[in-house]
């Protein structure tokens, strides 16, 4: 199987066309009025320049490429003491915008390559994917565990290798194994038998998507768990009357939906398949009157926006041939795929429900800390990170913040603890299923 990942010698062109401006600092609103905040985590933590992307992140990259800059501690240090949101992605107006991200990453993946990456923290990832198919150290039973209070009720979850169904639910490891983001699934899964969807889950069979040895830079591990999770899907596809695949993570949509993609055969084992996040997927079945909400859900609420379901689903328009303005040149992007509204019309359709907004929302939100490896790596430092998005959110009023993604659950939640704030962070599964009649 051939993949386009490039490495950052393919992006060398690219990395020359920043300009060191420094606009990726911080997020604007042009208004009216205008508005500006902080948006590079990095940027806030440590200040140094080299630590935000593009100004910062692209000055190493030109290092590495002209032989000045040779790895070291600190250097390899530098380089993943960034979350990878997008943040500085979404400021940028110059051509190299659309491959920000990707130039972090390759940088990462030339440190994987060269033996001297990740950092020593995290490399207990990379261990964990080879020898138990997650990044959690979790034995394949321990996948089910979440599934115990369904069997005890009398409705067991569907092992769809044994009982075919038109619906995977792709669980994804961080709700499989992460102890306070199990609620995740469980709400899901509840959900979508209160609403009597023909659904299954792969079980013990189901192994990561890839999403965290891709942000760490280990392609050769991302690769291998994506080839055998979209044979996997062909398979049901096929075998098994498979005809979409929900998550409720963000990372595993992401990955999914984006990742995979650069892989050749995306179309030939994917295709026919609808690959979906659960929100999405809700809100069709809620439009169309098929999900009615009864109960109340009396809370003053606000939405954090993940990067996976919001920035890193951004479509770059670029000028490959040059017709309209040069070739390669950035014309603009589009958000349609972005899960911006959905959430909050969903949220807002809640009984009792008081939504209010943050300040920096939708594509200049503020990353919760957790992402690009942060969370195994700088541990202290994403739940500081956090804890700044937690005080963002009760400067509304809200009692609780509300998400799509269980990174952000579980990162927010260990922000709320450090700074002791009453606020707790629910996925809007949980909210849903509270909604829902029996």
């Amino acid at each position: 199987m051939k993949w386009d990942i490039p490495t950052l010698e393919e992006l060398e062109n690219i990395v020359w066309k920043c300009t060191a401006c420094g606009n990726c600092k911080g997020t604007y609103e042009f208004g009216p009025p205008p508005t500006f905040g902080e948006i590079c985590p990095a940027g806030v933590e440590f200040g140094f320049d080299g630590n935000m992307a593009s100004k910062g992140k692209i000055a190493f990259a030109r290092g590495i490429l002209d032989g000045e800059l040779e790895w070291n501690d600190d250097f390899l240090d530098a380089i993943y003491k960034c979350t990878v949101c997008g943040g500085c992605q979404n400021q940028c107006e110059l051509d190299h915008k659309p491959f920000i991200p990707e130039i972090i990453e390759s940088m990462r993946r030339k440190a994987v390559n060269d033996g001297v990456g990740p950092m020593p923290t995290q490399k207990v990832i990379a261990q964990s994917m080879r020898s138990y198919n997650n990044p959690y150290q979790g034995p394949r039973r321990v996948r089910t565990d979440w599934t115990r209070p369904f069997k005890k009720a009398g409705k067991p979850i569907k092992d769809i290798m044994k009982k075919d169904a038109p619906i995977l639910y792709y669980v994804g490891c961080t709700g499989a194994f992460n102890l306070p983001v199990r609620n995740l699934p469980v709400a899901t899964a509840s959900i979508f038998q209160k609403l009597g969807l023909d659904f299954g889950i792969l079980g013990e069979n189901e192994i990561c998507c890839g999403s965290t040895a891709m942000r760490l830079g280990d392609v050769d591990e991302f690769k291998r768990v994506a080839e055998t999770n979209m044979k996997t899907f062909k398979d049901l596809h096929d075998n098994h009357g498979v005809k979409t695949i929900i998550t409720s993570c963000a990372g595993c949509f992401r990955a999914i939906k984006k990742d995979y993609s650069l892989s050749d055969e995306y179309e030939t084992l994917l295709g026919g398949i609808q690959v979906i996040h659960t929100t999405d997927f809700l809100y069709s079945l809620f439009k169309e009157g098929k999900m009615k909400f009864t109960r109340e859900v009396p809370w003053k609420v606000t939405y954090h926006d993940p990067c996976h379901t919001g920035r890193h689903l951004i479509e770059y328009k670029i000028d490959k041939d040059g017709s309209q303005q040069w070739i390669g040149s950035y014309l603009g992007k589009n958000e349609e795929h972005c899960l911006y509204d959905i959430p909050r019309e969903m949220l807002k359709a809640l009984p009792g429900i008081d939504f209010r907004e943050m300040d920096r929302i939708r594509s200049n939100s503020y990353c919760c800390g957790g992402g690009g490896g942060v969370m195994t790596g700088y541990g202290d430092w994403a739940s500081k990170n956090a804890g700044l998005r937690i005080e963002e959110g009760m400067s509304t009023g809200a009692e609780h913040m509300i998400s799509i993604c269980p990174f952000c659950h579980f990162n927010l939640n260990e922000g709320a603890k450090r700074i002791k704030s009453p606020m707790k962070l629910y996925d809007l599964v949980e909210l849903i299923d509270m909604a829902l009649p029996d």
